[in-house]
């Protein structure tokens, strides 16, 4: 009969890998097969726990055995409680009368080591679980706190990039305000000759209002950069294109870069027009200042579209010399910038890929000869039909 018992309990030992689920399915089978009223196993490590218990519950004797290689039978009232210490705990079963405790102490004891070993794997498990859980967290946390990093390097760029609109709008703004003052004070002075005609008034006042239309303009389209998307929206190159010569027009002519757009330039796409703006504009800013530190007879940008299938690429290509191989691999890194530390905070290309990227669903690369750099970048027709756009 020992033996059927042992057997039995042995195979119970290997059922689950839950530490509970195991220890009931062993208490269970030795109370089934033996003439105990009750079993519980008491964890003695980090503290004693009573993890499980099947049937009533009895006294635990108040000093219990240390040995880990027999067994103790303790009086308990009218019953009898048989005691087989194990590694960091102890099985109690209640019984009431004391015949073959002995035996089954013995039997017991007989396979403690295999015991032994299964609660140790059902507690690596259970810690192995709890590390998962934790080292979860932890990605989910990283992956927030790299998404608010993202957001802050955008945002600083987006930044930079407008510190320098400021300059251009400032720059365009002095030829109409000068317009203005010079016919304003010619007003001022016929009036004061008695000179003024109507005609060459209403001239005059045409041309102030043509430069206010168009200093109201610039300031339309510092605001709307200044604003990001909320939604995409569907636009063409063309209009596209419109804007970067508005914003960096006058300063690419003051450096006699000539900027020129082909391709399909017609076609509308879907996506967030200023967030791919800003793309573009830390681009051509940096063919800018290539140019400047590398000048030449006639420096070109050429700027050009292509529609596919599902998707748009857009090349971006100068003649300012290109990208010293021992840097190219590192150009879309954060900080990394091979312009000086006056020009160059290394956010602008770091910046350019996590949008292109990780919100507008797209790719960006970079290729470079002697003659110049050539950047490309591959966008979805329309997000809404690409999951890997975040926004």
């Amino acid at each position: 009969m020992s033996n059927s018992i042992e057997y039995k309990c042995i195979n119970a030992i290997g059922n689950s890998l839950e530490l509970d689920r195991m220890l009931t399915e062993i208490i269970t089978t030795f109370i089934r097969l033996t003439s105990a009223i009750s079993g519980t196993y008491l964890s003695t490590t980090p503290y004693p726990t009573n993890i499980i218990t099947i049937g009533n519950e009895f006294d635990i004797p108040d000093s219990l055995s240390n040995n880990t290689e027999g067994y103790e039978i303790y009086r308990a009232a009218s019953n009898y409680v048989l005691d087989i210490p194990i590694e960091k705990g102890h099985f109690l079963f209640l019984f009431s009368h004391n015949t073959d405790l002995a035996i089954l102490g013995n039997m017991f004891s007989n396979f403690r080591i295999k015991l032994s070993n299964a609660i140790n794997a059902c507690r690596s498990v259970e810690e192995l679980r709890s590390l998962n859980t934790v080292l979860s967290n932890q990605v989910i946390e990283e992956k927030s706190i790299n998404k608010i990093n993202e957001k802050l390097i955008v945002d600083q760029s987006r930044m930079a990039i407008m510190g320098e609109m400021i300059g251009m709008i400032a720059h365009q703004w002095r030829q109409p305000i000068t317009i203005i003052g010079m016919v304003a004070n010619n007003l001022i002075f016929d009036i004061n000759l008695g000179e003024s005609v109507s005609e060459k008034l209403l001239d005059d006042l045409e041309l102030i209002d043509k430069q206010v239309h168009y200093l109201s303009q610039t300031i339309d389209d510092f605001r709307n950069f200044s604003r990001p998307n909320k939604l995409p929206q569907s636009f063409t190159p063309l209009q596209i294109s419109k804007e970067i010569v508005t914003i960096l027009g006058k300063k690419l002519e003051e450096h006699r870069i000539i900027l020129s757009f082909n391709g399909d330039m017609e076609s509308p796409f879907v996506s967030y027009k200023n967030e791919l703006l800003q793309v573009f504009l830390n681009i051509l800013s940096n063919s800018k200042d290539a140019f400047n530190e590398h000048p030449i007879d006639n420096p070109v940008i050429t700027f050009q579209s292509k529609v596919e299938v599902n998707s748009i690429q857009f090349f971006i290509q100068d003649n300012a010399g290109g990208i010293p191989p021992d840097i190219i691999e590192h150009i879309f890194e954060p900080y990394f910038s091979s312009k000086n530390a006056k020009n160059g905070t290394g956010l602008g290309l770091y910046m350019s890929a996590i949008i292109i990227e990780k919100h507008l669903g797209g790719t960006i690369s970079v290729s470079s000869d002697h003659v110049g750099s050539l950047f490309s970048i591959t966008l979805p027709i329309d997000p809404n039909k690409d999951s890997n756009s975040v926004y």
